[in-house]
């Protein structure tokens, strides 16, 4: 079901917005300008077409990725989470309490051998056992986790092919 969503979405965008939304997905720092120059279009329609796609929700929002080595959050750990029960109230209580953390990058409610997958960045070990201890074990309906530590990244991406 998804997949036809997404195929409808894709193919109802043109050579044109396909273009834009490369450039900004390599550069989103890039300037109407400069987008319009590459396309050989004027600056108008280029930011009406970035304005359509931003209506449509196409284009969520713009950010700055850094390098978490560099600011001191270099350990990378993924938890596969159980829970107790699974009623549309306990699973949104848990992505509720899980989203006010800082050290929560990513969550996933997911199928097969577990409930959610976290992804959490902290500073150390010492830093994540503080985080286990006192944020996230006290969690209501947590039946168990477990924890994956990365070790080094092959590839991290966060540009679509479209």
């Amino acid at each position: 079901m998804y997949t036809v969503i997404f195929s409808f979405m894709i193919n109802d965008l043109d050579i044109i917005d396909r273009q834009i939304l490369s450039l900004l997905q390599a550069n989103a720092r890039i300037t109407t300008k400069e987008i319009s120059e590459k396309l050989g279009l004027t600056k108008t329609p280029i930011y009406e077409r970035i304005k359509k796609l931003e209506r449509k929700k196409i284009i969520k929002k713009y950010v700055t990725i850094l390098d978490n080595r560099q600011i001191d959050l270099s350990l990378v750990v993924y938890i596969n989470v159980l829970l107790n029960k699974h009623t549309k109230e306990a699973v949104g209580s848990f992505e509720n309490q899980v989203k006010n953390f800082d050290e929560v990058m990513e969550c996933y409610y997911i199928s097969g051998n577990a409930d959610f997958l976290v992804k959490v960045v902290c500073k150390d070990m010492d830093d994540y056992h503080d985080f286990i201890m006192n944020k996230f074990s006290i969690i209501e309906n947590i039946n168990q986790f477990y924890s994956s530590f990365v070790l080094s990244e092959s590839k991290t991406e966060t540009a679509y092919s479209i």
